[in-house]
């Protein structure tokens, strides 16, 4: 009877999502002063055997984060680490991507007017192409969120 209980629960549980990084932001939650720039992090750990394309990445979809456009917080344009070089012999190309962790800041301005003590949510969409060896799977988008706590 318990076996039964674990196999309903384990086919009731919602099946995790199949992506092919591991998407955190870094860290979520954040300190900041009014009017002052602070700095997001997203940490993106594509899998064993997988790549994403970087920013340059031409007829590729290269990773992008966009934040979602919040009152009392201006974005500033998000840096990329440096990628590693790919040579795909079949095609002839070198290509850059990332294979291995790696940290993505963006760049926030709060504004003057946000009250000290509040805190502001901040979310946006990391987007990105993963490949293997073999396959490019399709385009693949995650949700990420801080907390920012004004001094």
């Amino acid at each position: 009877m318990a076996l039964l209980a674990v196999l309903v629960a384990q086919m009731s549980a919602p099946a995790p999502k199949p992506g092919h990084a591991l998407i955190t932001a870094a860290p979520a939650d954040v300190a900041g002063a009014a009017g002052k720039k602070l700095a997001l992090g997203v940490d993106v750990a594509p899998k064993s055997g997988v790549h994403v394309y970087a920013p340059g990445a031409k007829d590729y979809i290269a990773v992008s984060l966009k934040l979602d456009p919040q009152p009392g917080l201006t974005a500033g344009k998000a840096a990329f680490p440096k990628s590693e070089e790919m040579f795909f012999e079949a095609l002839n190309e070198r290509v850059p991507v990332y294979q291995k962790p790696f940290r993505i800041t963006q760049d926030v301005t709060l504004d003057r007017s946000v009250k000290a003590g509040s805190t502001v949510a901040v979310s946006g969409t990391l987007s990105y192409q993963a490949c293997d060896d073999k396959v490019c799977y399709p385009p693949e988008s995650a949700p990420v969120s801080w907390t920012v706590t004004v001094q």
